[in-house]
């Protein structure tokens, strides 16, 4: 593997696409690149194989779309495609953190999906999950199609949970979170694409076979991090394009790890159900970040509510606990949250109109001011220890009583963001 810093070694394919961007974009602020890389591997055959056996129309190496020279609006584009490896969208993506949306619909995965179960008797299928949003990263529908073969389950971002919490107990927290999946029975791997020991076992993982393997889950799951983590281990070009924005590869793409081991990367589907997608583009380091996660914990009395930025609130609605002396007790709460993320504390029947008042002050912020709200409710019959998960933006830990109730606003959005009640994590 070799790294360049030498501008004239830089590939001329990648000077083009620079130029392309700097005329497109008249405002483009120049970014200082670091360590660009080559696409020659050691050995032939391994790494990033998906124009190795020049069997068909080239792909881009970051998303798998076929190149092309006919609109620069599309993905896929480059400007010449015998020197280029990397599409115009990727380049900016890779080069220079720019957004370029391309939507991949769940009707299209499921033809691919489809088309991969009938080519194929031999599969094992690699469905990753974000630890640190279970619920909003799970889909059952997508789970009931690939039971049907060999499945090990990735619960990524192991990283960010706090260095306290046990793996064995995580491990033990997730079989019994997918007891009533169709995926009860699969294996469970912990992986991270920051911590080494989790890439070094993925990888064994993955050459244990010499049959076709697909990674596959939502957008920014971190399944193509998890694939670079492991090139990079084994020695490999990291190549194909990570970023925080959704739909990042739009097709396939081939990745041998020894010339009898591969893996698939597949497209990431839509996160239909996160709160990101009430937010600008902008604001997605509150929700997509490899630090790891805060506790924040408010002693709070019934009427009292915590508000997520300017996204969504809790609000501890009624049933006061008491002491002997009849004397109102406060509850803890404990917030899990990205450390960027900022919460602030205010009156429940304040609450609308703090939000009105402050809404263009708060940061992260609703994209449009006039998004109506859905309240969740929950009310509680025993004492518990449970968690509230909230896509997006982490969980709430709390000790429940008998008549105990709060509730959870969140933006009304197409199909709503996900906020369900979860036996604790930690």
């Amino acid at each position: 593997m070799k790294f360049y810093n030498d501008d004239n070694n830089e590939k001329k394919g990648d000077l083009d696409n620079e130029k392309s961007v700097k005329e497109s974009e008249k405002n483009y602020k120049k970014v200082k690149q670091i360590s660009k890389v080559t696409l020659n591997e050691f050995e032939p055959g391994i790494g990033n194989t998906t124009n190795y056996n020049d069997d068909g129309p080239k792909k881009c190496v970051g998303c798998g779309k076929e190149l092309h020279m006919k609109d620069e609006r599309l993905p896929g584009y480059v400007l010449d495609i015998v020197k280029q490896d990397y599409c115009l969208r990727c380049f900016k993506i890779k080069n220079y953190n720019r957004l370029v949306e391309q939507d991949i619909n769940d009707k299209d995965f499921i033809e691919i999906l489809d088309n991969i179960n009938k080519e194929n008797e031999n599969i094992r299928y690699y469905y990753v999950v974000d630890i640190f949003d279970l619920p909003g990263s799970r889909l059952e529908w997508l789970e009931k199609i690939i039971s049907k073969k060999e499945v090990v389950i990735l619960a990524n971002k192991v990283d960010l949970l706090p260095k306290s919490v046990k793996s064995k107990k995580v491990l033990e927290y997730l079989t019994e979170y997918f007891r009533d999946s169709s995926l009860k029975n699969s294996e469970i791997i912990l992986t991270s694409s920051i911590k080494e020991e989790y890439v070094y076992n993925l990888i064994l993982k993955l050459r244990s076979v010499k049959y076709d393997q697909y990674i596959i889950g939502i957008s920014n799951a971190g399944k193509s991090s998890l694939i670079n983590a492991c090139l990079r281990l084994n020695q490999q070009i990291p190549s194909i394009v990570t970023s925080k924005y959704v739909n990042t590869t739009l097709d396939k793409i081939k990745i041998n790890f020894t010339k009898d081991n591969y893996i698939y990367d597949t497209p990431g589907l839509i996160k239909h159900n996160h709160i990101a997608i009430a937010t600008a583009p902008s604001y997605w380091d509150f929700f997509f970040f490899q630090k790891e996660i805060k506790q924040v914990t408010y002693q709070l009395f019934k009427g009292q509510t915590i508000f997520y930025g300017g996204l969504a609130w809790f609000s501890f609605v009624d049933n006061q606990l008491l002491n002997d002396k009849n004397k109102e007790l406060r509850v803890g709460f404990h917030f899990y949250i990205n450390k960027r993320l900022p919460l602030h504390r205010t009156k429940t029947l304040n609450s609308l109109n703090y939000f009105k008042k402050h809404r263009h002050s708060l940061s992260p912020r609703l994209k449009d001011t006039n998004f109506e709200f859905i309240t969740h409710e929950f009310e509680f019959d025993k004492e518990e220890n449970v968690d509230i998960h909230i896509s997006g933006l982490g969980w709430i830990n709390f000790n429940s009583h008998n008549g105990m109730k709060i509730s959870i606003t969140v933006p009304k959005t197409e199909y709503g963001v996900t906020v369900k009640k979860l036996k604790p994590l930690i």
